[in-house]
């Protein structure tokens, strides 16, 4: 018997921390934790597992080396969800392997959930791969596909996706303690996704159709859903009503603030969204 593995988390992905210290065959000695992503599921993880590991907030590559140079009684790190590009010096000092909630065939980079629904893809992957200097490459230990139904969130597909870190997990530890040897494949130059920006939730009147600004809206769906744009405006819908046949007369966009509604004159029909908030441009106001 192999015994457990003391390991570190690197990341504000909690899930793969609950996954790490809920798994038998593992022992978490550290987490770090990034320092812009700090947000309340990192602070509730570090409470919640108060005294069982070291914790730390890290910046930068300097951080991590500094770090990773002292965290001498562990095998290797399990990253999730960090922002950091590790450079060879942090790689030089600990291996580290990370879990990204996509296909490294063509789904690497950021948001790589928010781009599996925003594209309307039918399946996903989540890959356990060995780090290295470049962003979502290399050698593969593990991937689970997920079948993705056109109703999911990007939410949705990330839970989803993450309740395969458990066989993940299991896979690492068959591949660290040799009883398996070779990895499920390895990949150089997979397709790359550039992280998300306002205009990709924009919905645009007499251009896209009813599905499209669905899409747009699943993908964002944690954060206010899609916006309409208009009279220097942001207008974000989280759902839609209902649908009718687009009027060719009158204005492309109506906003009703008092039933909370708004009406789009999209490519082929007119559809009637929930408006939630409402941001007016150039001059920092939200409601």
């Amino acid at each position: 018997m192999a015994g457990q593995l003391k390991v570190g988390f690197l990341g504000y992905g909690t899930r793969g921390l609950d996954a790490l210290m809920t798994h038998p065959d593992f022992q978490v000695n550290y987490f770090f934790a990034p320092r812009t992503r700090i947000c309340q599921d990192v602070r509730d993880a570090r409470e919640r597992y108060r005294g069982r590991f070291q914790y730390a907030e890290v910046e930068n590559n300097r951080d991590l080396a500094a770090r990773f140079a002292q965290a001498r009684d562990v095998d290797c790190f399990v990253m999730n969800a960090c922002p950091i590009i590790l450079n060879q010096e942090v790689l030089d000092r600990m291996d580290v392997f990370n879990i990204h909630p996509g296909n490294l065939e063509n789904n690497r980079g950021h948001h790589p959930h928010l781009w599996t629904v925003l594209l309307g893809e039918t399946a996903s992957r989540i890959t356990l791969h060995a780090v290295n200097c470049r962003i979502d490459d290399g050698v593969v230990i593990k991937s689970v596909e997920e079948a993705i139904s056109p109703e999911d969130s990007a939410g949705d597909v990330l839970n989803k996706l993450e309740d395969h870190i458990p066989e993940l997990l299991d896979a690492l530890y068959a591949y660290r303690t040799g009883s398996v040897t070779t990895p499920e494949r390895v990949i150089h130059g997979g397709g790359d996704r550039r992280p998300m920006t306002y205009s990709d939730y924009e919905i645009h009147p007499d251009t896209d159709d009813a599905a499209t600004a669905k899409r747009k809206i699943l993908a964002r769906s944690m954060h206010h859903g899609a916006f309409v744009a208009e009279s220097g405006a942001r207008y974000y819908v989280d759902r839609i009503l209902g649908t009718a046949p687009a009027a060719e007369q009158g204005p492309a966009v109506r906003v009703d603030r008092q039933a909370g509604t708004v009406s789009v004159r999209l490519k082929q029909e007119a559809v009637l969204f929930h408006l939630g908030k409402i941001e007016i441009q150039n001059r920092g106001e939200a409601r």
